[in-house]
């Protein structure tokens, strides 16, 4: 999964990431609004993909034609892209200090090369999967046996579909993985595309077709295969998958199976989910069965407990540590040795109508230096920040990188780069803490330890296929370490799982709001 002294591959779950099949449609008689959807889709997307040189010429024209349009009606994404100009409303500032509500539902979390891992019971009799807890995707799915002979060796045998006796194939007539959660028209005015890790529209289909202005319109890809709803995620670094859509109970885990299923299936609740029948890249070389989709989508599993009245309040958090940590359903973790380091911050979710997890950035500090204003559209434009656990390191906008690498350079007095550099205990523990100051005041820090990659320690940890190996508090000599901050994102931020660690983030889908508090983060 990785190249000791190079960058690695890792799983890019957020927009940007996903290939969506795009069919070039412009036509003198399309309306606005569709332009501004394709605009809006080539500026996120075209420089991840490879296009046809008459491709970019039609993107070319409708942005030039959109340009002229803005001009125009120049407000028609001030609410999008812009940092909040008006004062909020007392309704607002109340819901932002409002308090957390406590969770009951709380499990453990794993780490493995990068990523984090919850354990989900499937079926009757109940079969466990190890997936990866993605922020930025909304779908659920694993291979499915014997639907999947050639997919890769992971963590847990495949789901084997025939051995439960509560599995339902999701006929054709009722495919749920490919709609939307809100009107139509207000989709497609949004600044976003909808969604990420395969969550964009798809443009195929007839010119009647495309310009249809009916609510709940299907905007993803499928098939229908033997009366099969099909999935076809595919994503830029080369990963994809396909799969078939089957609804069966679910619910999350302990360690301990025997517990797990006498304790915790009182919480099962009937889900539909990807049955995977081909995986390439890295999903068929991931330590981890699948994905588990935690996007602001209703067809996730906090959206089906919160349906089917498991959960009284639509939320969730995630405290993430290099061990592992919890994920925590309906508000957060409850429990004495876990307490809060800092108070919990809260800020507003930036974007409408997206699934993605967006906040707004008004600063970003290395170490005490503030770096200029003038980048703040970079980072809020286009995508904006998101907050993605499915993505192992953090990325942030190529235009932030000369002023960013400047202040780095001028603190540490060594070049900065993403390559292993060797330092002394006194030497690391002088390197800058990044900030992220989102709306509100939430002061989002990423400290050394969590931003730089051990080298040794993980080598150790992939010798002896271990987790708790991890950076010694103190030690002598030189130590090698590799930068996972990168500056080379065409648009916005992706705040990965490194940059979340040793925090609890607590995600509001009802309130709308993130909620950031230091925390010691152990199950």
């Amino acid at each position: 999964m990785m190249q000791f002294g190079s960058r690695r591959m890792r799983r890019r779950t957020g927009m940007g990431r996903f290939i969506p099949p795009l069919v070039i449609f412009i036509a003198c008689s399309m309306t606005l609004r569709w332009t501004h959807v394709l605009v809006t889709f080539s500026h996120q997307n075209s420089e991840a993909h490879n296009l046809s040189p008459l491709q970019n010429a039609l993107i070319n024209t409708a942005v030039n034609k959109h340009k002229q349009q803005s001009s125009n009606n120049h407000n028609i994404n001030d609410g999008h892209n812009n940092l909040r100009a008006a004062p909020r409303t007392l309704t607002e500032l109340n819901i932002l200090n409002e308090t957390a509500p406590k969770s009951t539902l709380i499990y453990p979390l794993h780490s493995k090369s990068g990523t984090h891992h919850a354990y989900l019971y499937i079926g009757t009799p109940p079969q466990r999967q190890t997936l990866i807890v993605d922020t930025g995707s909304r779908l659920t799915a694993f291979p499915c046996e014997p639907h999947c002979p050639d997919c890769g060796i992971h963590a847990s045998s495949q789901y084997h579909l025939q051995n439960s006796s509560t599995h339902e194939i999701v006929d054709c007539n009722n495919c749920k993985l490919n709609q939307v959660d809100f009107p139509l028209e207000d989709y497609m005015a949004s600044d976003g595309i909808g969604g990420n890790s395969g969550d964009g529209p798809s443009l195929r289909g007839t010119k009647q077709q495309q310009q249809m202005q009916q609510t709940q319109r299907n905007l993803f890809p499928s098939l229908c295969i033997n009366n099969k709803c099909g999935i076809d995620q595919r994503y830029t670094e080369g990963s994809s998958w396909k799969a078939f859509e089957v609804q069966d109970k679910i619910w999350l885990g302990l360690d301990d199976e025997t517990q797990s299923i006498e304790a915790h299936i009182k919480f099962a609740t009937p889900f539909t989910f990807g049955c995977q029948v081909s995986e390439h890249g890295l999903f068929k070389t991931q330590y981890a069965d699948g994905i588990m989709g935690l996007s602001m989508y209703t067809q996730t599993l906090v959206g089906t407990w919160y349906e089917q009245g498991t959960i009284s309040h639509e939320s969730f958090s995630l405290c993430l540590n290099s061990k592992g940590g919890h994920i925590a359903i309906g508000g957060i973790a409850n429990q004495e040795e876990e307490k809060h380091q800092s108070p919990m911050q809260f800020t507003p979710f930036s974007k409408q109508q997206v699934w993605y997890y967006t906040v707004s950035v008004t600063s970003i500090s290395v170490g005490k230096h503030k770096l200029p204003k003038s980048i703040l559209p970079h980072v809020n434009d286009h995508k904006g920040t998101i907050v993605d656990s499915g993505t192992t390191d953090t990325f942030i906008s190529w235009k932030v990188a000369k002023p960013f690498i400047f202040a780095w350079e001028r603190i540490t007095k060594r070049q900065y780069n993403n390559r292993l550099q060797m330092y002394t205990y006194k030497q690391f523990n002088e390197l800058p803490v990044i900030t992220f100051e989102l709306d509100g005041g939430v002061q989002w820090e990423i400290t050394p330890r969590a931003y730089m990659e051990d080298v040794d320690a993980t080598r150790q940890r992939e010798i002896v296929n271990a987790t708790e190996i991890t950076t010694p508090d103190k030690w002598e000599g030189n130590r090698g370490f590799i930068s996972r901050i990168y500056v080379d994102e065409p648009h916005g931020v992706v705040l990965g799982s490194n940059a979340m660690l040793d925090k609890e983030i607590y995600f509001d889908l009802a309130n709308r709001r993130l909620g950031v508090a230091k925390a010691k983060c152990a199950y």
